[in-house]
């Protein structure tokens, strides 16, 4: 048993997330950099939504957490081979369960934040398009 536990939680999928999270970290960084506007005082300022760094700070907290409930869980199930009582084996359940109530969380927290970049990609390529019908 425990060893299909393993295999369900191993570094390769922890491995996907964080590059799921820098690829998305990059596009931030892109717009950023590209998609500024003069502000009244003639300053630049990103026109990024304002809302992705509070969810970027979501994301990241989730992860925490994640990574924090897979360490648990893995001792837990460690303690279950070893000892085949109830105890350790609700207690590995209780953590298996948290552990999909926060990857449900975290895919929701994803979600939301693709949108975000969709719609400020979309935003960006109608701006484009707009100037470079002006420009024609």
């Amino acid at each position: 048993m425990y060893s299909k536990a393993k295999s369900l939680f191993n570094n390769n999928e922890i491995q996907s997330i964080n590059n799921i999270v820098f690829i998305f970290l990059c596009f931030i960084l892109i717009f950023f950099k590209f998609n500024k506007e003069k502000d009244d005082d003639g300053s630049q300022v990103s026109t990024i939504n304002k809302n992705l760094p509070g969810i970027i700070k979501t994301i990241e907290e989730f992860s925490d957490e994640q990574r924090d409930i897979v360490r648990n869980f893995k001792h837990e199930m460690e303690k279950f081979t070893e000892e085949r009582s109830l105890e350790t084996c609700l207690q590995a359940l209780t953590l298996s369960m948290q552990l999909a109530n926060i990857r449900e969380k975290l895919l929701e927290a994803y979600k939301h934040y693709s949108a975000l970049l969709e719609n400020e990609l979309k935003n960006q390529q109608k701006k484009e398009k707009k100037e470079h019908h002006q420009n024609q």
